[in-house]
């Protein structure tokens, strides 16, 4: 009997083991292949815009995925250092293999159980999870928690050929996909991809642009962990498509997965293919291609990702700049996979329909590691306060990102894969990535799931400087934030409360031929209709948003 079972290997499920990690429980981990556990399956870098934010409250929380992004990484760099603090970042670059390495110690403690197989179904008593079938076996558990990443009846596409896999080599989970349409509700798809990867050879470098990491200071993603003095940052490069590169992607729409109706999983707005890029925004005379430095001497191209066949991927490739003479060492594809409307979750991610079921990562509609990590934490510890009979906890849209990320999710749930971005919260400027600690402090401390000296410390610095007593850079340098936002920070609190009012506002005798600029046909539809409250004008089909501003601003100066 186990207290917990985490089905998969990825993100989620790694974030989930490492809460875990720390309790006395006893935790299964199921994945269908052991070497791929944290698996850097697109891209080999982690944070960026939103998502280190995300990354920095994980670790903030006793999460893993910053302090090994710091530790694995060939590269750091802080990117929109042209914007205030509030949407600076945090980039790393990361060597896959040390990655992998450093993810398998913490499956290695003692309460922590690893097991190669396949979940086939889940056992349910009474809407009540109670374990999990395998292919080999049956395991009974107090709680479960799915993290299947892109597996559920998932399909890979490289041209005319389709594959039943959810990575390219590892095969899809369709049983356990049948049993969840059942259960829960029929699932919907969606699509993610990732882009070819060459060999180091054969390009022209110095036609590319070279993008350095950072010095004096070195950024980090983690709190807990020490940059080495020897630190070395390694060079990534850009480059940009050509107008030949439009010409070649135009030809091959017609034989294109995507625009032949064959895949019909909605993607990534914010991570289109180059495909979608050239398509939807043919105006454009470039697009941005970035080189990443990769295991076994290959790059990662990032900004192209595509599913059209060796030969089309071969011709575009060889149309950018420096990549003329380029050799293709693994294709990009596409991947359409099932996922669980997140309508259907607690803010806990525990399932509304089957109790003790948590899910976690992109089978809840989600996109990227850090969207998948953070899901991982809250999840984690909810499993553990499930078995413990003990209140969930969920973190405040207005104090966390991973908040705002959850709300976002369970609330309004998601049409397309969801990615985090700074510009979704209104409370942006006190969500910086740099005041993680102090935010989270002590929600970190009253879970008393874990703990975390460094924590500790952190909080006795700031008391020490209350006390006028300075101890390091990123204490001086939260003050000087302080006193930089203090007052941009009132504003965006008025203005908050501003529009909470205007939501409250009650309309009462309200003639709408006063307010100017607005039609006569609005007026007079809205003098009929005669709204209670603003969402009411909302609802109104007649009504948008150039409309909607007028309305807004007259009242405005009303309240």
């Amino acid at each position: 009997m186990q207290d917990i079972i985490i089905v998969g290997g990825g993100h989620a499920g790694f974030e989930v083991a490492t809460i875990l990690s720390k309790t006395k429980n006893k935790v299964l981990v199921i994945t269908k292949n052991i070497n791929n556990i944290g698996e850097l399956s697109c891209n080999p870098s982690i944070g960026g815009i939103g998502k280190s934010n995300l990354v920095r409250e994980v670790d903030s929380l006793g999460g893993f995925m910053g302090y090994l992004a710091t530790k694995s990484s060939k590269q750091l760099k802080k990117i929109v250092t042209s914007k205030g603090e509030a949407v600076q970042c945090t980039r790393s670059q990361i060597n896959r293999k040390k990655y992998k390495k450093n993810i398998k110690k913490i499956f290695k403690k003692k309460n922590i159980k690893v097991l190669e197989d396949e979940v086939l179904k889940l056992i349910i008593k009474n809407n009540i999870v109670i374990g999990v079938k395998t292919r080999n076996n049956s395991f009974l558990s107090k709680t479960v928690i799915l993290t299947t990443g892109t597996f559920l009846n998932s399909k890979i596409y490289i041209g005319s050929i389709k594959y039943k896999e959810g990575r390219i080599n590892e095969k899809n989970s369709s049983l356990l996909s049948k049993q969840l349409n059942y259960l829960i509700e029929p699932l919907k798809k969606l699509k993610t991809g990732t882009s070819p990867r060459i060999s180091c050879k054969n390009i022209k470098f110095n036609n590319l642009k070279k993008q350095k990491g950072d010095f004096n200071p070195i950024p980090t993603l983690s709190e807990r962990y020490k940059i080495s003095k020897n630190y070395k940052n390694i060079n990534c490069w850009l480059t940009k498509t050509t107008e030949k590169t439009k010409e070649i992607i135009k030809k091959s729409l017609k034989i294109s997965p995507m625009y032949k109706n064959i895949i019909n999983g909605s993607s990534p707005r914010y991570c289109p293919s180059i495909e979608d890029k050239i398509y939807r925004f043919y105006k454009s005379k470039k697009h941005n291609v970035f080189l990443e430095p990769d295991e076994n001497n290959q790059i990662y191209l990032g900004g192209v990702s595509t599913c059209l066949n060796y030969k089309f991927q071969k011709l575009l490739l060889n149309s950018i700049n420096g990549l003329e003479n380029c050799q293709i060492t693994r294709l990009g594809y596409s991947v359409e996979y099932d996922f669980l409307n997140p309508k259907n979750l607690k803010k806990s991610l525990e399932s509304k329909i089957i109790k003790g079921l948590f899910f976690a990562g992109q089978i809840n509609g989600t996109t990227g590691y850090e969207e998948a990590a953070a899901q991982g934490v809250v999840a984690g510890i909810n499993s553990y306060l499930y078995i413990n009979n003990k209140k969930y906890w969920y973190p405040n849209k207005k104090n966390t990102y991973i908040g705002l990320m959850i709300n976002d999710l369970t609330k309004n749930g998601v049409t397309e894969p969801y990615r985090i971005f700074t510009k979704k919260s209104e409370n942006k400027l006190n969500l910086r990535e740099d005041n993680s600690s102090e935010r989270l402090f002590n929600v970190f401390k009253n879970l008393k799931i874990i703990m975390n000296f460094n924590f500790l410390k952190y909080k006795k610095d700031i008391n020490n400087l209350k006390n006028n007593i300075i101890i390091n850079k990123n204490i001086i340098n939260q003050i000087y934030l302080h006193f930089k936002y203090k007052n941009y920070i009132k504003i965006q609190n008025f203005s908050l409360k501003k529009k909470k009012n205007m939501k409250n506002f009650k309309l009462k005798n309200i003639n709408f031929f006063k307010i100017k600029n607005l039609s006569k046909e609005i007026s007079e539809k809205l003098n009929k209709e005669k709204p209670k409250n603003i969402k009411d004008i909302l609802k109104i089909n007649i009504i948008k948003n150039d409309s909607f501003k007028i309305i807004l601003n007259y009242f405005k100066k009303l309240i």
